[in-house]
């Protein structure tokens, strides 16, 4: 491939982590080829699809780990292939993360009398990605409740725990199944109901 075809400048994310606070910096800004796919990417074993982009850039320390910012768009890394000749062809999801809360206690302790001492609950805040699943409507009688199911799709440095509550845009959803065992990322099936 002609190097003088990388025309477009993206950027190189990396995860850091501040006080259980997660959130994307720019790590490089590269030259790169980016173009438009087709077909959807599958980012997500268990959930819909996002569009997809082929992005072509020299070789840089960068893993499925790291995301991509191109154009002001975020960009979720799903594959990456050496070309050869210097280069990396990358696939990503082009998917703007949510910003995500869960509030965790540690367990309680014991004091010298043998009751429960509480700590404060911490707040961690992390970017995620969700996608649809599907969406059920349960009649109990009289009423009647919709369930809306999501997967949510993380970094693999945040770790969630089936039966916490995430919130993302105000809206609270129970993690109901945690899939956590592809190298680059965890998935988190997510409920939430409501009154119809």
């Amino acid at each position: 491939m002609n190097p003088g075809l990388l025309k477009e400048r993206v950027e190189i994310l990396r995860l850091d982590n501040t006080n259980n606070n997660f959130f994307w910096t720019v790590e490089a800004t590269v030259w790169a080829k980016v173009e438009q796919q087709k077909i959807k990417n599958i980012f997500s074993n268990v959930g819909l699809g996002a569009k997809s982009l082929k992005i072509i850039i020299r070789k840089w320390d960068i893993t499925l780990h790291n995301a991509i910012k191109w154009r002001g768009k975020h960009c979720f890394l799903t594959d990456m292939t050496d070309l050869g000749n210097g280069l990396y062809e990358i696939m990503a999801a082009l998917i703007e993360p949510q910003i995500c809360t869960v509030e965790r206690t540690d367990a309680h302790s014991l004091n010298e009398l043998n009751r429960p001492v509480y700590s404060e609950p911490v707040m961690i805040t992390f970017p995620g990605y969700l996608t649809e699943k599907y969406i059920r409507t349960i009649q109990d009688e009289p009423m009647s409740m919709v369930e809306s199911q999501y997967v949510l799709v993380t970094p693999k440095s945040v770790n969630l725990q089936e039966g916490e509550l995430v919130t993302i845009n105000n809206v609270t959803y129970e993690v109901l199944v945690a899939h956590i065992l592809d190298e680059y990322k965890n998935e988190y099936e997510i409920l939430v109901r409501r009154d119809r």
